[in-house]
């Protein structure tokens, strides 16, 4: 008996059901999805920095600036390629970004500067850059090309028999990095359409009302033997002959007799 009790208390759900409820509520997840959108978008607009992003190409050589070099063999290519990481590792160190935080009037300081800075390879080649971030798109540019200024000179004098050249120098960004008004818009209407759906599975789990044999069954564990038909819901005068009788409706004769 208790084991059958503690089947009974054991939570089941139909998704076929729980399929039903959304659609039901279609309505629901498409409103909640478009005030999540437009939440996000004016959040987005309004109350998020713009970012804007410059920055400058390094070329990383394993010979001196001024050595002359009559031809490059696939070993100098992979050497520069090993020095990548290492002249990343110099360009965002204390001792350049001191140096830059320096030519800049020390208007930013080492901290700032290190925020500001993210550096990549490019496609595992000998090229790496130096990326600048700034909710000033000016400011961003003259950073950069700083640092373009300052990181080769240190590289060459600390790492011995190399060189860094630079390949572009930073330009103004016309565009904004961050943020992305069509990533975010999308976001807050997919957040808006999973607490629609979480708020509908609540209330469908949440709902013990008995709404069709298969409740009463799972409820009892005993079988249906009958149903009594919803006659309201039946046309007057056609469910009478759906039993097998049929009732003509009364008429008034002419004069008041029937």
């Amino acid at each position: 008996m208790r084991e059958k009790m503690a089947e009974k208390d054991v939570m089941e759900i139909d998704l076929m059901k729980l399929l039903m409820a959304y659609l039901h509520k279609w309505w629901l997840i498409l409103a909640c999805g478009l005030a999540g959108a437009c939440i996000a978008l004016i959040v987005t607009v309004n109350f998020i920095t713009q970012m804007y992003q410059s920055s400058v190409s390094v070329y990383v050589n394993n010979a001196r600036n001024n050595q002359t070099v009559d031809y490059v063999t696939s070993s100098n290519l992979d050497a520069s390629q090993k020095l990548v990481n290492t002249y990343i590792n110099i360009a965002q160190s204390d001792r350049v970004l001191e140096l830059v935080s320096d030519r800049l009037d020390g208007v930013y300081s080492v901290k700032e500067l290190r925020e500001m800075l993210t550096a990549s390879q490019v496609n595992d080649t000998e090229i790496f850059k130096l990326y600048i971030t700034s909710p000033d798109p000016e400011e961003a540019a003259r950073v950069a090309n700083v640092m373009a200024e300052v990181a080769p000179r240190e590289i060459s004098d600390l790492v011995e028999g190399s060189s860094a050249r630079i390949i572009d120098y930073a330009k103004v960004p016309e565009s904004r990095y961050t943020p992305s008004y069509s990533k975010n818009t999308v976001m807050g209407g997919l957040i808006g359409c999973v607490l629609a759906a979480a708020y509908l599975t609540v209330m469908f789990l949440l709902d013990v009302r008995i709404k069709d044999d298969e409740d009463l069954m799972a409820l009892f564990d005993v079988p249906i033997l009958g149903q009594i038909p919803d006659v309201e819901t039946l046309d007057n005068g056609n469910h009478h002959e759906k039993y097998g009788y049929k009732t003509e409706p009364a008429t008034m004769a002419k004069g008041g007799k029937r």
